[in-house]
């Protein structure tokens, strides 16, 4: 039976949803419901490429991804599930002096927090993996440490644990409105009945707009479309093999299995939020393969999908109160890092409503950075792969 109050009510059962929803149980949150309209990580954590790297050119990220890193690799032993975490690192390849000397200041700042991430030449990327075509580098990125492991695995981790700590779950209930008080939130309205609530968490991924635009506000969180492609078994390839991005095309690659993981790097506008694989995007997938790693060509691409990406304008989350609108906070605009970051920003949101406030400093994630100019959607960027 749905409940008909609740003192948080998250929208959104995703990764972050979810970690949320785990960590408030965690620490004894009672009458915490997580409303998804479809099923748990159905929607944007369903369609990741699970990467896990501390590469990130801002501290707040870097701390969320160290945290988060240590997470899963423990997460076996506290959560009871394998999330199959495999850290065979992150190959960043550089074919541009501007990469080269923005990814020289990210290593500084990295370094900074003692973590291990090296800039190489471009022989030393094909020591790593011999099927790359290096002709055109200026040099590579890597870090032994980042890695990838199962998104699935993980949020059904998290949604397990959340429930035994007393958290609902209700699936198949879709969030039809939010009801205010003056400027005050009191309730959401579901598919299944209205519940009471004086916190709502907007979680929902690339939904985060249309959950913004129920209280009469907005939000700069746009879903882009990117597709994934995994070829047949192809053993010509080291495997396992790090998670490879070629910075100048956008398309990455990453052993799954016996079989390759591929994508063009796309970030493409669509309509609302049913998204059909394009498979003319396969072809441009293979082109970029056999650019940046020639015996590609040999390999067949097997099955393949589309999910959406919620990019921000500058590629970098919110977590903050949504401004105008007392009891609303937003967990949203990851650009594809929510799942590899969901440990710690779930912590952090758990904190920022038990505590009334985080223990990381989260400026740099607030509202208050697009409050000078008006945010603009993102322009061509291709972001990196998660």
């Amino acid at each position: 039976m749905q409940p008909r109050t609740a003192d948080v009510v998250i929208i959104g059962a995703g990764a972050i949803g979810c970690s949320i929803a785990y960590h408030l149980g965690l620490r004894g949150a009672k009458h915490v419901v997580v409303l998804e309209q479809e099923s748990v990580g159905s929607g944007t954590t369903s369609k990741a490429a699970g990467g896990i790297r501390v590469q990130f050119p801002t501290e707040i990220e870097i701390a969320f991804s160290m945290e988060s890193l240590d997470f899963f690799a423990r997460f076996h032993e506290q959560m009871g599930v394998n999330p199959h975490l495999r850290q065979v690192g992150y190959l960043f390849l550089l074919g541009s002096e501007q990469d080269v000397e923005q990814y020289k200041r990210q290593i500084a700042l990295q370094g900074q927090y003692g973590l291990d991430v090296r800039l190489l030449t471009p022989q030393d990327a094909k020591a790593i993996v011999p099927q790359l075509r290096i002709d055109d580098l200026l040099a590579a990125v890597y870090s032994p440490r980042d890695g990838y492991a199962d998104p699935h695995t993980i949020v059904q981790g998290y949604a397990t644990k959340a429930r035994e700590c007393g958290v609902k779950i209700l699936e198949q209930t879709e969030v039809t409105g939010i009801r205010l008080e003056g400027d005050r939130v009191v309730g959401v309205n579901t598919t299944s009945g209205p519940i009471d609530t004086r916190l709502v968490v907007n979680a929902a991924g690339p939904w985060a707009t249309r959950v913004a635009e129920m209280v009469g506000t907005n939000v700069p969180v746009y879903p882009r479309r990117r597709h994934i492609f995994v070829t047949e078994p192809f053993s010509d390839f080291v495997n396992p093999s790090p998670l490879v991005i070629d910075r100048t095309s956008g398309f990455y690659c990453r052993t799954e299995g016996r079989s390759i993981l591929m994508s063009p790097g796309d970030a493409q506008e669509v309509q609302g939020y049913k998204v059909t694989i394009d498979w003319s995007m396969a072809e441009e997938a293979a082109r970029k393969a056999v650019q940046r790693v020639p015996v590609l060509e040999q390999a067949s691409i097997m099955s393949g999908w589309a999910g959406l990406r919620p990019l921000t304008p500058d590629e970098h989350a919110i977590i903050d109160y949504l401004p105008g609108v007392e009891g609303l906070l937003c967990a949203i605009g990851f650009c594809g890092h929510g799942f590899q970051h969901s440990p710690a920003a779930g912590r952090v949101v758990a904190e920022m409503i038990l505590d009334g406030k985080p223990s990381l400093d989260m400026s740099a994630l607030s509202f208050a950075r697009f409050q000078s100019t008006m945010p603009l959607p993102p322009q061509g960027k291709v972001p990196e792969p998660d």
